[in-house]
């Protein structure tokens, strides 16, 4: 029943979740818990501080949906929910993560081809391009992973980052621009690149 649910347009699936339908606050989790644990992770490197966040996030959004308004992109909400969660919760304040939370401080983007199965290896180039991801500035970083990785428009990105829109197209031009000078391609390749390396890495 949960993959019925799951192909329901987000503003339906998030009224439905809002009204106490526990199938679709279910269809929310099993779609978007990944996303939020990667994200999490690239903010955090603290696997332990990431779960915990993210199951206090759905434990909030059950118990306090008569008081949550309406959105019709859930990912972001919720990705920009966790954000906070990983910023100012008392779990951080409790266990004092190794990695430092200030604000664009961190965000880690190496991936770990050896963790996928022999039929999804990345080729040389994508290899390059992982390489060439990790010397960029951390916002650098973030501002493509949210871009080209999660899909998200630049008024997203700059809520998000808390950021204005314009310093976010500025930002992800000299983000592009950084890889076309350290792996020596022009922008279209690298373009190309950043969706074959989403399709090894966002499965």
């Amino acid at each position: 029943m949960i993959f019925t649910v799951l192909r329901k347009e987000d503003s339906t699936l998030w009224n439905e979740f809002l009204n106490g339908n526990r199938e679709s606050f279910e269809a929310i989790y099993a779609l978007y818990h990944k996303n939020l644990y990667e994200y999490g992770m690239r903010k955090a490197d603290d696997e332990d501080l990431v779960k915990d966040c993210i199951q206090d996030l759905f434990v909030r959004l059950w118990t306090k949906r008569n008081s949550i308004s309406a959105t019709t992109n859930i990912k972001y909400y919720l990705m920009a929910a966790l954000k906070n969660l990983l910023l100012n919760s008392d779990i951080r304040k409790a266990r004092t993560p190794v990695v430092e939370l200030e604000e664009n401080a961190f965000f880690k983007m190496n991936f770990v081809e050896q963790e996928l199965p022999p039929s999804r290896q990345p080729d040389e180039q994508t290899i390059r391009l992982m390489a060439a991801l990790n010397q960029l500035t951390g916002r650098q970083k973030e501002v493509l992973y949210l871009r080209y990785f999660e899909e998200m428009d630049y008024e997203q990105i700059a809520q998000l980052m808390d950021i204005s829109v314009k310093g976010i197209y500025k930002l992800n031009y000299r983000a592009i621009d950084a890889l076309k000078e350290i792996l020596n391609l022009p922008k279209n390749d690298i373009l190309v690149l950043l969706a074959v390396c989403r399709l090894y890495f966002m499965k």
